[in-house]
């Protein structure tokens, strides 16, 4: 009889054990399921800015600078390169915050993408002496007609004042960087002329502060170049 009520007892046990092992099981392994977080127009803009991305200061919304950033990151993270807004996925890409490696594509020095209409400047590490990004510049390069050439150049030549152009009177550059021929880093006679399209004669015009930025850190003359991709 006591041996009876033992075998029950246990039988009962048995099974009250493999029933909790059961429900731990499927909460172990069976993920519940969950509304997907929203990475915010703001959140994307402030991990583009803490890369030196040029989107100016983060309000949440995606006007044409921040949009170059886009394609900057996106040629960097090896996607597809275009000015569209972030899908889903790249958003969460962005939330994670990695910092791109610099493809071996580039060159340490300045690196035009005609794609993008920006200026990837890259220099080498001083602890490790791997590439890195320093900064990403708005740039406006050459229209269909006068094409910035593609290739890798090196620094020339510069001029740390205004100078007027020989080939188009009344053009003015401010403290141009000659990279390949009469083709050059320059500011121009407005900021207001550098757009987010090929719109100059060949050089690659950009932000006054920027090419004062590049003096100031002396990139100058033997500085490389690579000019690469295309508008469309």
């Amino acid at each position: 009889m006591l041996s009876g009520i033992i075998v029950i007892v246990y039988r009962r046990y048995l099974a009250t054990t493999i029933t909790a092992i059961s429900v731990l099981t499927c909460t172990l392994t069976s993920p519940v399921a969950a509304a997907p977080m929203h990475v915010t127009n703001l959140r994307v803009e402030s991990v583009l800015k803490a890369w030196k991305f040029p989107v100016g200061n983060p309000d949440g919304y995606f006007d044409q600078s921040t949009r170059q950033a886009l394609c900057a990151w996106r040629d960097l993270a090896g996607r597809n390169v275009t000015h569209s807004l972030p899908s889903i996925r790249e958003r969460f890409m962005l939330n994670r915050a990695v910092r791109p490696k610099v493809p071996t594509r580039l060159v340490v020095g300045l690196n035009v993408n005609i794609a993008c209409q920006v200026v990837i400047w890259i220099v080498k590490d001083k602890v490790t002496g791997e590439p890195k990004i320093r900064k990403v510049f708005e740039a406006t390069t050459g229209m269909s007609e006068f094409p910035t050439r593609t290739g890798t150049f090196h620094i020339y030549a510069q001029r740390n004042e205004w100078q007027e152009s020989d080939l188009y009177p009344g053009a003015m550059m401010y403290r141009p960087k000659y990279f390949n021929g009469g083709q050059a880093f320059h500011g121009s006679a407005t900021d207001a002329l550098i757009v987010p399209y090929p719109a100059s004669h060949g050089c690659v015009r950009m932000l006054h502060r920027d090419i004062q930025e590049l003096w100031y850190s002396h990139v100058g003359i033997g500085t490389m170049v690579k000019v690469y991709g295309h508008w469309s």
